[in-house]
């Protein structure tokens, strides 16, 4: 009885002791607590999988296709990505994606879903920036499957692994349910200290091309219930559609979103003038932003030879050269400011087999 009582000891002790250290050395799981006090568990230093997004209409699916493209160059963990899309380009979508599952060996999986505004205003959100733009207003409430993603304008790619941007989510304090990047940092340069005539977050906006999306909050916040009525309100001054709503919102919230740095939404504002993102310079552009068609026009000739590289890559081929054709890619373009930060620009790029 004595030996029985002795082993039972043991075992609980054993048992004990592995569960402590599990709880202490266990750093990858980070809880936050939402605003009706549940626990969301997010921001793991090695997630499971990595939930991204965007929304395409019309002509941007080539484009939209380099930025899952880019993402699964630099990243090792496997990507889940939510795409809204019209009925035109959904069976694209699922015939290239379907392939590119099977060459990546499962690495990306994907869901379709169909753009869905409400009814009443459905032609204003429809045409409010570029068409259908504004879906990303609603994916809240639209996709209640999901407690976070990265949300990214199709005119963007990765040069660094996207696990480093979902880490952020485990920075967020209490009160903050997303993150983004300032529109720029000197107020002489920023769009909206100069010309909104809408209200918009701080002294110099955000820019919403990168958007870290905590759902769970953003739901218990009431995040759709507010952008019908800013539209309404404000359609008339918001020449950048969803972006100034949500500059309106945070205006009024500034406590719910975390600052980002502007190596994580680099565009070339950050360098057309000079070196205008120090951060980028220090540790690389980790995701950049192609916005007023800079990977397809002549005025931003290094972006647009990034984006070459990125677009001639085939999926399911050894990406060990992509840095190199990248780097001849800069150097054969036309001078430029941009050009002059080709060390930022490809400091990040290390892609993955």
């Amino acid at each position: 009885m004595r030996r029985c009582k002795l082993c039972m000891f043991i075992l609980f002790f054993s048992f004990t002791a592995i569960y402590i250290y599990f709880i202490i050395t266990d750093k990858n799981v980070v809880n936050f607590t939402n605003n009706n006090g549940s626990q969301l568990t997010l921001g793991k230093t090695r997630p499971e999988k990595i939930v991204l997004s965007f929304v395409v209409c019309d002509s941007r699916f080539n484009e939209s296709l380099n930025v899952i493209k880019s993402a699964l160059l630099f990243t090792k963990t496997p990507l889940h990505f939510v795409i809204f899309s019209d009925e035109v380009l959904r069976p694209l979508f699922n015939k290239t994606l379907s392939g590119w599952r099977i060459l990546t060996n499962f690495q990306l999986n994907f869901e379709l879903q169909n753009i869905n505004f409400p009814g009443a205003n459905k032609q204003d959100w429809l045409n409010l920036f570029s068409k259908c733009a504004a879906q990303r207003l609603f994916i809240p409430k639209l996709i209640s499957h999901h407690d976070a993603l990265i949300y990214v304008d199709t005119d963007t790619v990765f040069l660094g692994p996207a696990d480093e941007l979902w880490s952020l989510f485990s920075k967020f304090n209490s009160s903050q349910m997303s993150a983004m990047s300032l529109e720029h940092e000197n107020p002489s340069l920023s769009w909206y200290p100069r010309f909104a005539k809408h209200p918009f977050y701080g002294n110099l906006g955000l820019n919403s091309g990168v958007m870290l999306m905590n759902l769970s909050r953003m739901r218990d916040f009431g995040w759709t219930e507010y952008v019908t009525p800013i539209m309404l309100r404000w359609k008339l001054y918001i020449p950048w559609g969803d972006q100034d709503i949500i500059n309106i919102i945070f205006h009024h919230h500034p406590a719910a979103v975390m600052e980002m740095s502007c190596r994580y939404n680099y565009r070339s504002d950050q360098c057309m003038y000079g070196d205008a993102c120090h951060d980028a310079t220090k540790h690389g552009v980790f995701l950049l932003h192609g916005s007023r068609r800079a990977f397809h026009n002549e005025k931003q000739p290094a972006f647009k030879a990034i984006y070459r590289g990125i677009d001639e890559y085939q999926i399911g081929t050894d990406p060990s050269n992509i840095k190199l054709k990248l780097e001849n890619y800069i150097s054969e373009a036309p001078p430029s400011n941009c050009g002059n930060m080709k060390n930022a620009l490809l400091k990040c790029v290390k892609p993955e087999r």
